[in-house]
């Protein structure tokens, strides 16, 4: 597909036509980097404080989640909201599968573990927090990338690095 783009580009004088096979190629880069890549995500709310303020924007790498399912207890992820899939959380991994449920605190869930294929997030704000404690479990496949770097803003930035949940 490159080889027939870079053959159009060669053979069109056209100004117009290379713009727009430019655009093309470059769109379908970015779009690339973005969703299986990396990508920037604007953390709104309170939930995570004091680790991640209101209005932080983090870079998320989507390499470890997407291609390997590797997520480890302490990450802070960016999920699809299992109430509203229009919506993207910010949490922290408390419990992987199989792990018992933190402090067994979802009165729905019939075991005392994780299922299988599903994580536990909480919040960092454990007072101010819509998590795992209101829904339950999340299936790992909800999970959209682990959050590395806070990039915004500047004076605060660096990298976040996993903690254990200690609760």
């Amino acid at each position: 597909m490159a080889g027939i783009a870079l053959r159009f580009l060669r053979s069109s004088g056209n100004l117009i036509g290379r713009f727009g096979a430019y655009s093309a190629i470059l769109y379908c880069t970015a779009h690339c980097i973005s969703e299986y890549a990396l990508d920037f995500t604007k953390c709104t709310g309170p939930s995570m404080q004091p680790t991640i303020e209101n209005n932080d924007i983090v870079l998320t790498e989507h390499i470890s989640t997407k291609f390997f399912n590797r997520v480890d207890k302490g990450d802070v992820v960016v999920l699809r909201s299992p109430m509203d899939p229009t919506q993207f959380l910010c949490k922290r991994v408390v419990g992987m599968e199989f792990d018992e449920v933190p402090g067994n605190r979802w009165k729905f869930l019939r075991t005392k573990n994780v299922p299988k294929g599903h994580i536990w997030i909480e919040g960092d704000n454990s007072s101010n927090s819509t998590d795992s404690r209101e829904f339950g479990p999340v299936p790992l496949a909800m999970v959209r990338g682990r959050a590395v770097l806070r990039v915004w803003p500047w004076e605060r930035r660096g990298y976040l690095a996993p903690q254990p949940a200690s609760r």
